[in-house]
């Protein structure tokens, strides 16, 4: 299980082509064609395997994964692909625009220093792990910078993971 996971800043023209896409062949289209053009640009942020501590921190230890601020920062959003292997979450730019204010006025680093040892989930194996808080840390330092860009740039973001 890789669990590595990934935001993309998308046109509405590449939202509507994935969208068009059967459900089983979605993942499969943006690893072909999303993430073979826009992974190391500033339309992607590499989340890692960090992503997961990331979520738990947004939920103040608990998972949460609805589509509401603070938790659809990372997981959450309206699914695109929900199946047993892989994820893949869409942000609209409303959601984008609530992103950011959340994140102004939140410093995503303090929440997870501050949620962190909160995690109450036994099947997350890295809660008493200080290398894991400075690995939740420094993955999510682009976060706040790839959303302002992505509403600058009027994009709908993606959130992408493989199980």
């Amino acid at each position: 299980m890789s669990r590595l996971a990934m935001l993309y800043a998308l046109e509405d023209s590449e939202v509507e082509k994935l969208r068009s896409m059967p459900m089983e062949e979605r993942y499969t289209y943006m690893l072909n064609e999303i993430e073979e053009k826009l992974f190391d640009t500033p339309r992607g942020c590499e989340l890692n395997k960090a992503w997961e501590a990331i979520q738990y921190c947004l939920g103040g230890g608990k998972w949460n994964d609805e589509n509401e601020i603070p938790t659809n920062i990372i997981f959450g959003g309206e699914f695109l692909v929900d199946e047993d292997d892989d994820v893949i979450t869409l942000k609209t730019r409303s959601d984008i625009e609530e992103i950011v204010a959340y994140l102004h006025q939140n410093n995503l680093q303090e929440l997870i220093k501050k949620n962190f040892w909160n995690i109450e989930d036994e099947n997350f194996q890295y809660k008493d792990d200080n290398d894991e808080l400075d690995f939740a840390l420094g993955w999510s330092e682009g976060i706040f910078a790839f959303y302002e860009n992505a509403l600058k740039e009027n994009y709908q973001v993606i959130f992408t993971v493989d199980f």
